[in-house]
């Protein structure tokens, strides 16, 4: 190719590279040529292409072959200056550029004047990328939802199918109604079908009940300002109160609430304007909760029972709901909560429903009822139930047995809690160890720090005879023999499990049950995260560790990470992929395992010697490889050609002295 002289920036310039800049700059006419030319010529031109024509390009870029990922990326790293985190693989660039490049445009913070590649005369930033955004994220006082026309309403409907509001403030009136219209247009009329509200340390009650509201399916119309998009003939108004029907109420006797929960100052004498409680609304248990300054025209109390109505908004009208809610650090006062459960209780297209550091304290028990009522509810698709708090208000596996008994469709439970506060909590007696059967197939419990009642666990593992993924997580135990039980009951009852998994609990005083759990033949992914594993182990149980996985053909995840391995027991993971090994073992996880470079260096040598491996990936971050760097980094190299080598930088300097026995 000949040279031309040098271009005005100094550095020579191909005469392709004037003849493509010419073409790129005509591009409003030369358009259709274009996408005509040979694949070769073509390749050379995307990366000179702005974002509207690459964009554009790219159904006659796969016509002929071509990918545009690796002009993508470039733009990403060019523009976004971030590299995205080494655990998640990026399907498209395409997509992820041009989300990303929405919201920052839409939010002010990216100037598209300023890069020929972002500004074209012939194209709006917003509308042209609008198609992309399957997330759409609203931040702080929802500004940029004033930006938001019509025309860009009604694409964002097409394409958005999650909605997340990160650290909300609140905001004037003139936004909150946007926020109602783009509410309505993306759940009611379009496709969104998970709402996140996350960070939000001191919620707006009126904002959040907005928020949850539209996200149920009401709406109240606008007479100032219909939507073109309603058909009203089509969407009869919902009126009066929608009752759970007569066994609505959650039966909370074994739990002895109401011990704990003030009694409520309301009268029950007739609350004017309120709903009047039918008679059956009696059911087996009798709560209350305290209303003192709080009496709502939708709170009805009749001989001590405080209940939270069904009906929203008086004269709303009900469109689609989304399907999954995430509420994410936001504190529920008692008013907050009661508008929760008032839509929980007849949400029935909602089917998973995630509650994180809620503080909900006595609250749970509105919570608990209201999926109660929602469970007995006609059409109800409730599946998936996630509870994280910093405490309990109720004992945590008295919580899971009323979870499963109220709750019979759950298929995943998740709870998880750093503390339980319960002392003027009474037991409900050797009765209440009794566990509902049921057909949950994933089971994940992150235990407070007291320890485990092992009377109420084994009911549970023993009604879920359904599971395949089963987590325990921060377990302690008075007695080994109760993990040891606990163990046998897991390997006997749950015979249906793929991937199990315990995290930070003390195991190694149950070898023979360990071994006995190796060896169940439908396991896919075992997981001991700082479980001590090997702490006291004497080099016969490494031995037999790795023999029993070796007779596994079924598991193709190990995770071992924080277990005291050390360089021997490294060495001797090697064993799972010898020729005569049955391990289909493709990622291993030996992660703060307190490994040295020589020790990774023998490993990596016996690999060599064991012919075609299946593993793929090998997580080594986090161990003592900065011991000695050149050793690290031959043991490194050669590992890399065998498989994915996920590790670090880290400074084994600043490590606690907790791994001294086999350093």
């Amino acid at each position: 190719m000949e040279r031309s002289p040098e271009d005005a920036g100094g550095s020579p310039t191909t005469l392709f590279q004037l003849s493509a800049r010419a073409v790129t700059a005509d591009m409003e006419r030369l358009e259709e040529d274009v996408w005509g030319l040979p694949a070769v010529i073509l390749q050379g031109l995307l990366p000179m292409l702005n974002i509207y024509y690459l964009e554009r390009i790219e159904p006659a870029a796969v016509r002929k072959g071509l990918s545009t990922q690796s002009v993508w990326c470039k733009l990403w790293k060019d523009i976004m200056k971030s590299k995205p985190s080494r655990l998640v693989t990026v399907m498209c660039w395409r997509k992820k550029f041009l989300e990303a490049f929405f919201h920052n445009v839409l939010r002010g913070i990216l100037d598209v004047s300023a890069d020929r590649r972002l500004h074209d005369r012939r194209f709006s930033p917003l509308d042209h990328s609008a198609r992309h955004v399957s997330e759409l994220t609203i931040c702080n006082k929802q500004q940029e939802v004033t930006e938001l026309t019509p025309a860009l309403l009604q694409s964002l409907a097409q394409s958005v199918e999650a909605l997340k509001f990160l650290h909300l403030r609140s905001s004037d009136s003139d936004t909150q109604k946007c926020l109602r219209l783009l509410l309505h247009h993306l759940i009611h009329h379009g496709h969104v079908n998970k709402v996140s509200v996350l960070s939000w340390p001191c919620p707006d009650n009126q904002l959040l009940d907005l928020i949850l509201t539209m996200s149920a399916g009401y709406w109240q119309p606008d007479t100032d300002s219909p939507c073109s998009s309603c058909l009203l003939a089509d969407s009869p108004p919902i009126s009066g109160e929608r009752s759970g029907g007569p066994g609505a109420l959650l039966s909370l006797q074994p739990l002895n609430i109401s011990q704990n929960v003030p009694a409520s100052s309301t009268s029950c004498g007739g609350p004017g304007g309120g709903h009047s409680s039918e008679p059956n609304d009696l059911y087996d248990f009798i709560f209350s909760v305290s209303a003192v300054g709080d009496s709502t025209p939708e709170t009805s109390c009749v001989e001590g029972v405080t209940s939270v109505g069904a009906s929203p908004l008086s004269g709303a009208m009900l469109f689609r709901s989304v399907r999954a809610l995430n509420l994410h650090n936001i504190p529920l006062t008692l008013p907050s909560c009661r508008s929760l459960c008032r839509l929980l209780r007849s949400w029935t297209s909602l089917e998973r429903l995630t509650m994180a550091y809620n503080d909900l304290g006595a609250n749970i028990a509105l919570v608990l009822e209201a999926l109660s009522a929602l469970s007995r509810s006609p059409g109800c698709c409730l599946s998936v139930f996630s509870l994280s708090d910093i405490t309990t208000y109720v004992p945590m596996l008295e919580l899971v047995h009323t979870l499963l008994r109220n709750l019979p469709n759950l298929q995943l439970l998740s709870l998880s809690y750093d503390l339980e506060s319960h002392s003027e909590w009474e037991s409900p007696g050797a009765g209440a160890a009794q566990c509902a059967d049921n057909g949950l197939q994933q089971l994940e419990l992150r235990f407070p720090h007291d320890p485990v009642l092992v009377e109420h666990l084994v009911p549970v593992l023993k009604a879920s005879s359904s599971l395949v993924e089963l987590s325990l997580d921060n377990a302690t135990f008075s007695d080994q023999d109760d993990l040891r039980r606990v163990l046998r009951v897991i390997a006997d009852c749950n015979v249906l499990l793929r991937r199990l998994g315990f995290h930070d609990m003390k195991m190694s005083d149950a070898p023979s049950e360990i071994l006995h759990l190796l060896g169940l033949s439908r396991l896919e992914e075992i997981k001991f995260s700082f479980c001590r594993l090997f702490e006291t182990s004497s080099a016969d149980f490494v031995a037999e560790f790795v023999a029993a996985v070796r007779r596994n053909p079924s598991v193709r995840i190990l995770t071992l990470n924080g277990n005291r391995l050390g360089n021997d027991g490294l060495c001797a993971l090697a064993e799972l992929y010898s020729p005569d090994s049955l391990s289909g073992i493709i990622y291993l996880d030996v992660s703060s395992n307190c490994i040295k470079p020589d020790g990774l260096l023998r490993f990596t040598k016996k690999l060599e010697g064991c012919g075609k491996l299946t593993l793929r990936q090998l997580d080594i971050s986090q161990n003592l490889l900065d011991r000695d760097p050149v050793l690290a980094r031959e043991a490194l190299q050669a590992l890399e050609g065998v498989c994915r080598v996920v590790r670090d930088n880290w400074d084994s300097s600043q490590a606690f002295t907790d791994h001294v026995g086999v350093m």
